[in-house]
Order: structure tokens, then sequence, then C-alpha cells
């Protein structure tokens, strides 16, 4: 029996066992540290060993000892690199749901000459987004078209019926990588023009997007759009912008928190102090909380922003449980206490890929593909299912045969997007298209 190494066992580590263990004939091994994580996964009958210990570092102890066909890789991004060389190093394939990173980049020579196929990029954003832009990007080409415009925008958010806070979200993952991105670099290309927007200015540059039978929301460009222009091979594109979508009003808030540095990660002592005394300072003077904050940002009580904070706790007479702190540790507190889902809640994934295109008689045509997928109340997300079920396809199609071309792969090529996307839909994971005439 072939056997997969499943190196961390977070949230999407779930569907990604439950999809091999009723379509896969192999062994899932799965290490992690969390005695929570591994009691979940040994609810599976496919994973049957789990080992306590710390995957990262133990990677290459943990590939001798179980002889793994595949390493699936669910580790934080800046284990990527290691884990990708000791697979090389150990001639193992591999796949992974999160962005490739220069390190394996540099390997993709010797992945190939060692007859080994590793999958990255392949989860919900960045993967499902991929292989829709490229089934799409591919038929314009069939037909002698060229892109003229790309534009993906991805949300993971509350379903409507659970967006019941002013916050307008709510925590289906860990609340660090959300906050994280509040200072992120975003580059888009707009009318054959990169434009840089640094250190969370991409919050200052947003603009209303409308998903049919949802409604209206904020999108955002997130990271580097650029790269994609030699990613799908659309040198001719004059718009390139990848996204984030959230309820309208989160971009506002977001711009008030940076303004008052709120997430940064510089560490200061906190003992006996309180949330509002820890919120004036960041304000920028002693006193009430609330007025300190309106003053700074010249805002009334009545704002959206200062109800927000209100809400949260930020204003709080209550002692920080933490004797050294940063600013973002409160964020991460306030959010992980009051940005959580109900049981019976669903959260709701949004994917929109748009692609506009010309052909030689002069006609422009928009194709549009949206996935609009909800979560089940105590079993998994929505985000985890969307994310963990496609590197396990992967998984399958590799242990197969059915996904054989040796190399370093984002799911842009024809025999990865077309079997997993048609995989996908089969597990109710379903993009609808739509053409227009522009």
């Amino acid at each position: 029996m072939k056997k997969v190494l499943l190196l961390g066992a977070g949230r999407i580590s779930g569907p990604f066992i439950d999809y091999l263990d009723r379509k896969c004939d192999c062994k899932v091994i799965v290490a992690d540290l969390s005695e929570e994580n591994l009691a979940f996964a040994k609810k599976f009958s496919i994973c049957s060993e789990t080992v306590k210990v710390n995957a990262g570092a133990e990677a290459s102890t943990l590939i001798e000892k179980y002889k793994a066909d595949i390493v699936v890789n669910f580790l934080p991004p800046e284990f990527m690199p290691k884990v990708s060389k000791i697979c090389v190093d150990k001639k193992v394939h591999m796949v992974h749901p999160a962005y490739l990173d220069e390190e394996t980049k540099i390997m993709s020579d010797k992945i190939k000459e060692e007859g080994l196929i590793f999958v990255v990029e392949l989860g919900l954003d960045p993967g499902i987004d991929h292989m829709s832009a490229a089934r799409t990007i591919d038929h314009i080409r069939k037909n002698n078209g060229k892109v003229e415009s790309f534009r993906s925008l991805c949300g993971a958010l509350p379903a409507p019926e659970a967006n019941t806070n002013p916050w307008g979200y709510k925590l289906s993952w860990s609340p660090s990588s959300l906050i994280g991105a509040s200072k992120r670099t975003a580059k888009v290309l707009l009318d054959d023009k990169e434009i840089l927007w640094p250190d969370g200015e991409t919050y200052k540059n947003v603009f209303l997007f409308e998903v049919p039978a949802l409604g209206v929301f904020e999108a955002y460009a997130n990271a580097d759009s650029t790269v994609y222009k030699e990613g799908y091979a659309i040198p001719e594109a004059k718009t390139i912008y990848r996204g984030t979508l959230r309820y309208p009003g989160w971009c506002e808030t977001i711009c008030y928190l940076n303004e008052i540095n709120f997430f940064e990660t510089d560490v200061r002592p906190t003992k006996d102090m309180t949330i509002a005394q820890f919120t004036s300072i960041q304000a920028g003077c002693p006193g009430a909380p609330k007025q300190t904050l309106c003053k700074r940002l010249g805002l009334e009580p009545w704002s959206a922003f200062i109800l927000r904070m209100e809400w949260l706790g930020f204003f709080d007479e209550r002692v920080i449980p933490f004797d050294c702190c940063s600013p973002r540790d409160i964020v991460s507190l306030l959010f992980s206490e009051k940005l959580i889902f109900a049981p019976t809640e669903k959260d709701m994934v949004v994917l929109c890929d748009e692609v506009i295109a010309e052909y030689p008689d002069g006609k422009k045509e928009k194709y549009k593909s949206t996935l609009i997928d909800f979560g089940v109340p105590g079993i998994w997300t929505s985000i985890a299912r969307t994310t963990g079920v496609p590197p396990a396809i992967a998984v399958k199609f590799i242990l197969e045969g059915k996904i054989s071309t040796p190399g370093l792969h984002a799911p842009m090529s024809k025999e990865i997007y077309e079997p997993v996307l048609d995989e996908l839909k089969n597990e109710g994971i379903v993009l609808e298209e739509t053409i227009e005439y522009v």
C-alpha cells in the first residue's frame, strides 16, 4: 500500500484525510505536536498511524521511518524551503497548498532531474483560482484570443446569516495570518502600469464588487499580482489584479488600526495594565480611550470605527492577561474572543475570476468563474474543505499516475487542472461559468 506522510494536522487536514479515506487506496501517517489535532485525525479509518512530534524538525527522520511515497506539507510557510530540500534529498514527491517560496523555486531543475513531482500552490487561493484562470486562458488561446484583463477576487467570510457583528468578519482560520496581512504590501498592473501599495496602503485603495445573489463586497489587492503575467503566460495583459473580498467597512477599520499602529509587533511591559490604558497609549496620550481615540483620528463617538472598537473591547477596563505583549497581541486576543462562529453558524468562501479577452475580429468577451461554497457546522468549514480537498486529489492522481510529468508545478497545466477541477465538481466544489460580450 502506498504511504502518504502528512506534516501538520491543522484545520485543513480533516477534509484532506476524509477525501483520501473515501477515494484512495493508501495509508496516511499524520505528524503533529498537537494532541487535539492528532485526536481529530484518528477519526478517519485511513489514518492508521499518528505520531506526536515536531514535524518540521523531524521531517527527514519521518520520511525514512515510514518510507513515504508522497509528503504533504501543511506546516506554516517558513517550513516550506526546508521540507522541499529534504524531499529532494530523499527522492520523495511533495504536495503543498501554500505559495511557492524562492528556495524551492531554485531547486526546480534538480526536482525534474530526480524525476520527482512537486505540486505547489494547490489549495483555494492559491489553487482553485489558478486552475480556473488556466482553464479560461487556455480556451482563449485555443480560439486565437488575447487576454486584455485578468482579475481574481477571493474571500473567506461568515455566511450572510452568520454576519452578526459590526466587524463583518469571523475567524474560520488562525487570527495570526489575518492580522499579519494588515501590513501587507500589494502590487498590481492597471492599464499597463505597475502600481505598488506598501505596508497596508492597499486598504486605502478599495473598490466595491457585486456578487450575484450575495450583494456588494469590498475588494482590495493582495500581495504581488504582477508575477502572474509570466505565471499565467499572458504577457499581453494590461490589467492583472488579485485581491481579497470583505464585507463593507473592513478596509476603513484596518486603515484606522494601522494609523494608530495596532498591528506592530514591538513587545512592551503590560503587567497590571488594562486594555483601555493600552488603547490610550496607542492613541498617543493618557485619558479616556474613547475620547482620546476620537481626538487623535478626528472622529465622532458615533462613527462606525469607534463603535466597532468599543464592541470588540478596546475600551474595556480589564487587565491584560500578559505581563508583556505587543499591540498585535492585543488585537489577536480580542479577535479570538469575539470574532468567532457559533456552533450552528456557517462560514462562506467566495471566489470570482474575471477575464476579458479580445479576438482577431475585434470582438471582446468577459469570462466569469464564480465559486460560492458554505461550511458544514459541526464538521468543517468551507475554507478548510476548499483548501484541503485539492491537495488530496493531487495526491490520489500522483499515486495513480494521472499526474506523471516530473518537475515543480503550480496547478496551471492541463494535466493538473483538468482532472482536479473535474474531481472537485464531483465533490460539490463547483465553479459557475458565464460568458458575456463586452
